[in-house]
C-alpha cells in the first residue's frame, strides 16, 4: 500500500463518525489522527511542491482554518442529511414544510463549503505560485478521492453504528458487472 493510500485511510477513520459518540476517547483519537494527517500531508506539499519554511508555516495555518470551517459544514451537512432521512421514510407522511427547509439548508451547506475552497486558493495565492497552488489542489483531490472511496466501503447501520462490506473485484462502485 503506498503512502497516499495509507493516509487516505487515515482521513476515512479520521473523519468518520465514532460509535458510542457520548465518549471522548473516540474523539479525541480522531482528532489526533487528523492533526497527524494534516502534518505529514504538508510536509510531503513541502517536499513535492519545494516550499520554503515560511510558505509550509502558511500553508499549514491556511489549512487549519478553512479545514475547521469545512469539517463545521460537514458537520451540519450531515445533521440536515439525517433530519431529512427521517423525514423521507416510507409509509410515513412527511412533513412538506420541513422538507422544504431542510433542503434548501442542504444547499446553502454546499454552497458554503464551495466558497470555502474559492477563499482557501485565493488565500494560497499570497505565498504560492500558480504551479504550486495547481499542485497543491491535485494532491488534496487525490487525498480526499481516496478517502471517499474508502469511505464507500462501508455503510450506516440503522443503530448508528457502521459496517463494512468488501466490494467484488468484478464489480465497479455502483455495483455494476
Amino acid at each position: 500500500m503506498n503512502r497516499l493510500s495509507i493516509v487516505a485511510l487515515l482521513v476515512a477513520v479520521a473523519t468518520a463518525p465514532a460509535s458510542g459518540q457520548g465518549s471522548a476517547a473516540p474523539t479525541q483519537r480522531r482528532d489526533q489522527l487528523r492533526q497527524l494527517i494534516e502534518e505529514r500531508f504538508t510536509e510531503r506539499a513541502k517536499e513535492q511542491l519545494g516550499l520554503t519554511d515560511d510558505q509550509t508555516t502558511k500553508l499549514r495555518e491556511t489549512s487549519r482554518k478553512f479545514g475547521g470551517q469545512r469539517r463545521e459544514l460537514e458537520a451540519r451537512g450531515m445533521a440536515v442529511r439525517d433530519a431529512l432521512s427521517r423525514q423521507l421514510r416510507p409509509g410515513i407522511a412527511a412533513n412538506r414544510d420541513s422538507v422544504s427547509k431542510l433542503t434548501d439548508a442542504a444547499a446553502e451547506i454546499r454552497v458554503q463549503y464551495a466558497q470555502t475552497f474559492r477563499e482557501e486558493l485565493r488565500e494560497t495565492s499570497k505565498f504560492l505560485d500558480p504551479v504550486q497552488r495547481a499542485q497543491l489542489y491535485t494532491m488534496r483531490e487525490r487525498l480526499l478521492r481516496r478517502a471517499r472511496e474508502i469511505r464507500g466501503e462501508r455503510w450506516r447501520h440503522e443503530d448508528g453504528g457502521y459496517k463494512y462490506r468488501r466490494r467484488t473485484p468484478d464489480r465497479d462502485s455502483t455495483g455494476s458487472l
